[in-house]
């Protein structure tokens, strides 16, 4: 839906501004087709539902036909109660998505190819700010870690487990929960340990503050989006900023972003540890605990 409200937010729309009859499901609570001019449209895909803004009961939809096209559909419902049945129901055919708005791309993908976030994106199913983070993750990894490139020795520990940063992982650097070369730990945190699992080295990746100006505004729509109370005009908003912010991060050097810490891997029980808590005990590197004779037989490899 992004490219859509990318476009209504540019305002490539043709407004119709009719009132039409819809053929509504009242179980899935979504338009099937709707009749306009003498031409029977069919929605093959509900792409958002919103509130309107003419009463607290209307809805609004953006639907997708079978030709193709891109409708928003304004739902008014006079009556208090919008389950009551018979209902003063009128509905407005509002305007036609112009086509060309679906081929909107930024243009900031194409300037980072080596990152392949055009594809990430594609895999993921939209760009978002953390899946610019995911890729610049990695980047920046591979650049400090240049020897792993194509190992399949890398392994990535991530301290979030909902992240879209997930997904630029997965895709750009083949490390999955699957052939287990992508663990997680849920801190909640944006870090990253990218490191040899045979070696023992590696490097962790802390996110930096990042201020955009914007927080109050992009939390208020946030909140509105993730609860169902947003209208369309706040989604177009709302994917203004956060398109905003993936230009943003885009702009920022890596070292911006993160900061880096080097890990090496305890001797005896295989926990990754940053080289400040490393200790040197004839030459083989040691966690605090292991250090003090208390080792623990852990055969996975985690973080600490």
């Amino acid at each position: 839906m992004e490219h859509e409200l990318r476009a209504i937010g540019n305002g490539q729309a043709e407004w119709i501004k009719q009132t039409v009859h819809v053929d509504y499901d009242n179980r899935s609570q979504r338009p099937l087709g709707f009749s306009n001019n003498g031409r029977y449209n069919k929605v093959i895909k509900l792409l958002g539902t919103f509130k309107g803004d003419l009463s607290h009961n209307d809805l609004t939809y953006l639907v997708k036909t079978v030709d193709g096209n891109t409708y928003h559909l304004y739902l008014h419902l006079s009556d208090s109660d919008p389950l009551h049945t018979p209902s003063p129901i009128r509905w407005t055919l509002d305007f036609r998505v112009l086509k060309r708005g679906e081929a909107i791309v930024l243009t900031l993908w194409k300037s980072s190819t080596h990152m392949r976030l055009e594809g990430v994106a594609d895999f993921h199913g939209d760009l978002c700010p953390e899946l610019v983070l995911g890729c610049k993750a990695c980047h920046m990894a591979l650049k400090l870690l240049p020897e792993l490139n194509t190992s399949r020795d890398l392994i990535v520990i991530a301290e979030n487990n909902s992240s879209p940063a997930l997904d630029a992982i997965q895709f750009v650097l083949g490390c999955t929960m699957g052939n287990r070369r992508l663990k997680i730990i849920d801190n909640n945190r944006h870090i990253y340990l990218f490191a040899s699992g045979i070696g023992g080295y590696g490097v962790k990746l802390s996110l930096k503050e990042i201020c955009f100006n914007d927080e109050d505004r992009f939390n208020e729509f946030e909140r509105k989006v993730v609860e169902g109370s947003a209208t369309l005009d706040d989604a177009v908003c709302y994917q203004r900023l956060l398109d905003d912010r993936v230009a943003r991060l885009m702009d920022l050097d890596n070292d911006e972003v993160f900061a880096v810490e080097n890990v090496r891997k305890c001797f005896m029980c295989n926990n990754f540890l940053t080289e400040s808590l490393v200790h040197e005990n004839y030459d083989f590197p040691m966690c605090t605990l292991c250090q003090s004779n208390l080792p623990e037989n852990n055969s996975d490899v985690t973080y600490q």
